[in-house]
C-alpha cells in the first residue's frame, strides 16, 4: 500500500533538526538523447522563516527528496519550537511529477473538500493514528499536502488547517497568505473585558437546561495550545454518538480570526444576535462533526463557541446556533 510506504519514510525522518537542502548555482541542461531535466522540488521553500516563526515551528526543516520507487513526494518536516505546546511535527509535501491516484492507492477521503488559499483541500486517512493530512490536487501529476502529527488527532487537524493557507500562498496560483498572530512574546498582550471574566458564567443554570443532552454544570480549564485562553465545557450526556460537548472559549489575546481551524477560512454564515455578529464555521479544523462560532470583543480578543454532532451532519451546528443568544446575553460589556 503506497500510504504505508509514505508513513515509513515520514517515521524515519521524525527527528527533524537538520536544515533544508542547499541550492546549487547555475542552470541544468538536458543530456542529448535524454529529454529535458525535471527541476527538483524542495518542499522546504513552501514556508518562509517569518511564517514558521509565527506558526510556532523551528526555522530549519529537513528536506526529504522524491523517491519514485516508493512513490514518495518531495517533502519537508519541521518540529515545533521548544517553548510551544503541544509539540508537533509538520510535514509539507509537493510534487509536479506524480499521479495522485497512484499515490493515494484507493484511500477514501475523510472529509468534504475545503476551499482554502485558492485550492480545494481534502483530508485523507493516515496509518499514523495522530496524523491529520490534507491534500490539494494542483494539476496533471501535481499535488501538495500538509500534515501535522503527535498531538491528538482533532488538535492535529486544527494545526494543519492553520498552516494550509500559508503553504498555499507559495503554490502556483495560490492566494496571498493571511496575516498570522505570532506565537510567544510577539503575540498581543492579554487584555479587555475577557481577562477577568469567567467562561462558565456564560450560561446560567436555567439556560443550560434549554440545551438538550448537555450536563447542568460546566468545568473550567485553560488551553494548552492557545496562549492565555480559557474555556468552560459542559459535557454531553448521550454517550459516544449524537451530541458533542458545548464549549465557551475566552481569548483575551486571540483575535476572532486566529482560533485554530479558522485562520484563512471564511465563515459560511453570520448570525446576528442583537447587533453582535458571530461567524459560523462548520467542519471546524477539517472535522465534519465539529462546529465553531467566533465573535470579536476587541481588536485583539474574542469569544468562541464550539460543539458538534456525531451521526448526522445536518445537526453539526444546531446546538452552537441555539446557544449563541444565551451566551451573548451574558458576555461582559
Amino acid at each position: 500500500m503506497r500510504m504505508k510506504r509514505q508513513v515509513v519514510a515520514v517515521v524515519a525522518a521524525l527527528t527533524v533538526v537538520s536544515g533544508c537542502t542547499v541550492a546549487v548555482g547555475g542552470s541544468a541542461s538536458p543530456v542529448p538523447g535524454q529529454g529535458p531535466i525535471v527541476k527538483a522540488v524542495d518542499a522546504c521553500t513552501l514556508l518562509d522563516a517569518t511564517q514558521l516563526d509565527a506558526l510556532g515551528y523551528q526555522a530549519e526543516g529537513r528536506s526529504v527528496p522524491e523517491n519514485k520507487k516508493q512513490v514518495q513526494t518531495p517533502m519537508c518536516l519541521w518540529n515545533t519550537k521548544d517553548d510551544v505546546e503541544p509539540s508537533a511535527i509538520l510535514n509539507v509535501g509537493y510534487t509536479t511529477d506524480l499521479d495522485f491516484t497512484e499515490y493515494i492507492a484507493g484511500a477514501v477521503p475523510k472529509s468534504e473538500p475545503q476551499q482554502i488559499g485558492g485550492f480545494s483541500w481534502t483530508q485523507y486517512p493516515s496509518l499514523l493514528a495522530d496524523d491529520c493530512v490534507f491534500y490539494a490536487i494542483l494539476g496533471d501529476k501535481s499535488f501538495a499536502y500538509v500534515s501535522v502529527s503527535e498531538p491528538p488527532l482533532d488538535k492535529s487537524c486544527e494545526l494543519a488547517k492553520t498552516v494550509i493557507p500559508q503553504v498555499a500562498a507559495h503554490l502556483p496560483g495560490g492566494r496571498q497568505a493571511p496575516s498570522i498572530t505570532p506565537t510567544g512574546s510577539a503575540k498581543a498582550a492579554p487584555g479587555g473585558p475577557l481577562l477577568s471574566a469567567d467562561p462558565c458564567a456564560m450560561l446560567k443554570p436555567d439556560q443550560v437546561a434549554q440545551l438538550k443532552n448537555i450536563s447542568p454544570t460546566g468545568e473550567k480549564d485553560t488551553s494548552s495550545s492557545v496562549p492565555n485562553a480559557s474555556y468552560c465545557l459542559w459535557d454531553d450526556t448521550d454517550g459516544d454518538q449524537g451530541q458533542k460537548a458545548f464549549e465557551v472559549w475566552f481569548g483575551p489575546s486571540t483575535p476572532a480570526g486566529d482560533w485554530p481551524g479558522t485562520q484563512g477560512v471564511t465563515p459560511t454564515e453570520t448570525v446576528d444576535v442583537g447587533g453582535k455578529k458571530w461567524g459560523v464555521f462548520p467542519n471546524l479544523g477539517g472535522l465534519r462533526v465539529t462546529c465553531g462560532a467566533t465573535l470579536p470583543i476587541t481588536g485583539t480578543s474574542s469569544v468562541q463557541v464550539v460543539s458538534g454532532f456525531i451521526g448526522d451532519d445536518t445537526k453539526t451546528c444546531d446546538l452552537v446556533k441555539q446557544g449563541l443568544p444565551l451566551v451573548t446575553a451574558n458576555l461582559p460589556s
